[in-house]
């Protein structure tokens, strides 16, 4: 039987740089997220994420404020990512409000009351943190809006999904603002399902059946004017400049796809030497070198600030594709049993899937369609 912990404690691909040590402790953090994250891998994809394998990794120093230097938050994803996307899912979501609320310190005096209400824990990992906002990318009307009245704003619209409703003790929803604040996104920092508070106004759907990455506790939520007192905004943004922000952001490749990518080559890797099979070794060895080839060139775009966008795109679909193809590896090598539910390779096919379309823009989606069509001219 194939070992569906390989990864991290196997990995034929290895960091982009240094290997990440727990903060303060210098013990490898792979350590903590393969008892933590990868041997929980199944039970959370088919029940949920649970609350105390973030609370372990929040122990650890491995949720709240990023690893310094940058490469070893990138380094940290890849191996939380590789273990169990789901989980990755939960824990990249926290890093949204974390910073937008750090961001806003010695800014509106209004919030200096919910910033320290809520950073201490959200640095240490004690509060976990959701986040709305990828509505505020999409063409068209803006849904939900954000109202201003006095001593505050009104929330109307709905919310497709809020990944880690179930887990997460506050959200952070991003709002268009209407009328003359229509230039403006407002962050508004609301009770989650953890929390015992209700927001009136505020209806939460059941859990999405989702093909992919259901454990992540994944619901949809109405917002029928809930009113957000200045005092529970952490900040309010301007919307042009965060959106071209953004938009280098989502394209460059993330570190997720080379996360999930480890770790089906890593499952590879151990099924050819089970097998003693040269020509799954032979494939598990070429795949690592690509892997190793297209990371170090979308991380070396990622950390240019003059990179161009059309760069940053072409990493970031080549990150994709790779992804399919190591994913789909595993299936192929392992044939009729990876079919069966629960098994690591079926899974990461479906992450794999889900990665595609994750933060996709219309960009992106550009990209990795002309990508698709080279291969197949």
């Amino acid at each position: 039987m194939i070992d569906a912990l390989a990864f991290p404690l196997r990995d034929p691909v290895g960091p982009a740089d240094a290997p990440v040590a727990l903060p303060n402790a210098g013990m490898p953090a792979l350590d903590v997220i393969a008892d933590a994250v990868a041997a929980n891998a199944a039970s959370a994809d088919a029940s949920g994420v649970p609350r105390a394998t973030i609370d372990v990794l929040a122990a650890a120093g491995l949720l709240g404020s990023p690893l310094q230097p940058a490469s070893a938050q990138r380094e940290l994803g890849e191996l939380i990512a590789g273990s169990d996307a789901s989980t990755w899912f939960c824990w990249v979501q926290h890093q949204t409000p974390l910073r937008i609320l750090e961001g806003a310190v010695g800014t509106a005096a209004s919030g200096d009351e919910l910033r320290a209400e809520l950073l201490p824990g959200l640095r240490s990992g004690a509060l976990l943190a959701a986040v709305a906002f990828a509505h505020v990318r999409r063409p068209g009307p803006a849904n939900p809006v954000a109202t201003r009245i006095p001593g505050g704003w009104r929330l109307d619209g709905t919310l497709d999904w809020v990944t880690s409703w179930d887990i997460a003790d506050v959200v952070m929803v991003m709002a268009q603002g209407a009328g003359d604040d229509s230039g403006a996104l407002v962050c508004c920092y609301l009770p989650a399902g953890r929390a015992a508070e209700v927001t009136s106004g505020l209806t939460v759907g059941e859990p999405l059946h989702l093909l992919a990455m259901s454990g992540t506790h994944t619901r949809p939520v109405r917002l029928d004017e809930v009113v957000v007192p200045d005092e529970r905004v952490g900040a309010v943004l301007d919307r042009a400049p965060w959106l071209a922000a953004d938009a280098i952001k989502t394209a460059d490749a993330n570190p997720s796809a080379f996360g999930v990518t480890r770790g089906a080559i890593a499952e590879l890797s151990v099924l050819a030497e089970q097998r003693s099979d040269s020509l799954m070794a032979e494939l598990a060895d070429a795949l690592a070198d690509e892997c190793r080839s297209v990371r170090g060139a979308a991380y070396a775009m990622a950390d240019d600030p003059d990179a161009p966008m059309a760069g940053r795109l072409t990493h970031r679909a080549a990150s994709l594709d790779l992804l399919v193809r190591a994913t789909t590896a595993v299936v192929v090598a392992r044939a009729g049993a990876s079919m069966r539910a629960g098994q690591p390779a079926e899974r990461r096919l479906r992450e794999a899937m889900f990665l595609q379309v994750q933060a996709q823009t219309a960009p992106t989606r550009e990209a990795s369609l002309r990508l698709m069509l080279g291969r197949s001219g």
